[in-house]
């Protein structure tokens, strides 16, 4: 009896040594990948803006250019509403306002919710950078896989996997390099200035010719400048 009582007491010490070493090593890779993330403070850089100014010519376009009716998005990639709102309204949007030249539509980071949603603009930014069309299509992919807004799920080591596993046509070692070396963190911190000069302080925010519009009179503040 006592034999078998210390071989079941050595089997549950082993049992619980490799829970203990495996939870070890979840931590620490856990740690690992939120080290990589980056902080808007590390973007070196002079920033000069003026309300009103959104630095259009650097922003993701959709549409004409030219089209009569300018509206900017305000978005965090960790934002479920954000989330919501493009599954429910973007395709409508595109439809029957960008895609007839009624709407040039742009889209600017405002990442809020956490250290990843800096990571998820960033990588964002490098692949706009590569492929103005591409972004929409990450855009819209990163939402369908959009984790829960109170853990850290953007991080580095998804990312890549996500671009990989649904970005096609991109040069994927030269994004991995830029998402690395958060090449593009000064757009994303720029971004963020432009946001709180502007009176944003959450997503989706949206701002139609120059007025700062409540997402649920988006299409009647549209509809008002066509008319």
């Amino acid at each position: 009896m006592l034999l078998k009582k210390y071989r079941w007491l050595v089997i549950l010490a082993i049992v619980v040594i490799a829970s203990l070493t495996t939870l070890g090593v979840i931590v620490a890779s856990q740690k690992s990948e939120l080290e990589k993330l980056p902080a808007l403070m590390d973007a070196s850089g002079k920033i000069e803006l003026k309300v009103g100014d959104f630095k259009l010519e650097k922003q993701p376009l959709l549409g004409d250019p030219n089209a009569p009716v300018k509206v900017i998005e305000f978005v965090d990639f960790k934002c479920p509403s954000c989330k919501a709102w493009e599954e429910a309204n973007f395709a409508i949007l595109n439809e029957e306002y960008i895609k007839t030249g009624k709407v040039q539509f742009y889209m600017i980071n405002f990442p809020f919710l956490g250290p990843d949603s800096i990571e998820a603009g960033v990588a964002a930014e490098s692949i706009f950078k590569q492929s103005p069309d591409k972004y929409w299509d990450f855009m819209q992919k990163l939402f369908q896989n959009q984790g829960q807004e109170k853990t850290i799920w953007a991080t580095e080591k998804f990312l890549l996997n996500f671009v990989h596993d649904n970005i096609d046509d991109i040069d994927y070692d030269q994004f991995k390099k830029d998402l690395q070396n958060h090449t593009y963190l000064f757009e994303v911190k720029e971004d963020f200035k432009i946001a709180a000069a502007n009176g944003v302080y959450g997503t989706p925010s949206f701002i139609v010719n120059g007025v700062k519009t409540d997402v649920d009179q988006l299409e009647a503040a549209i509809q008002s400048e066509l008319n």
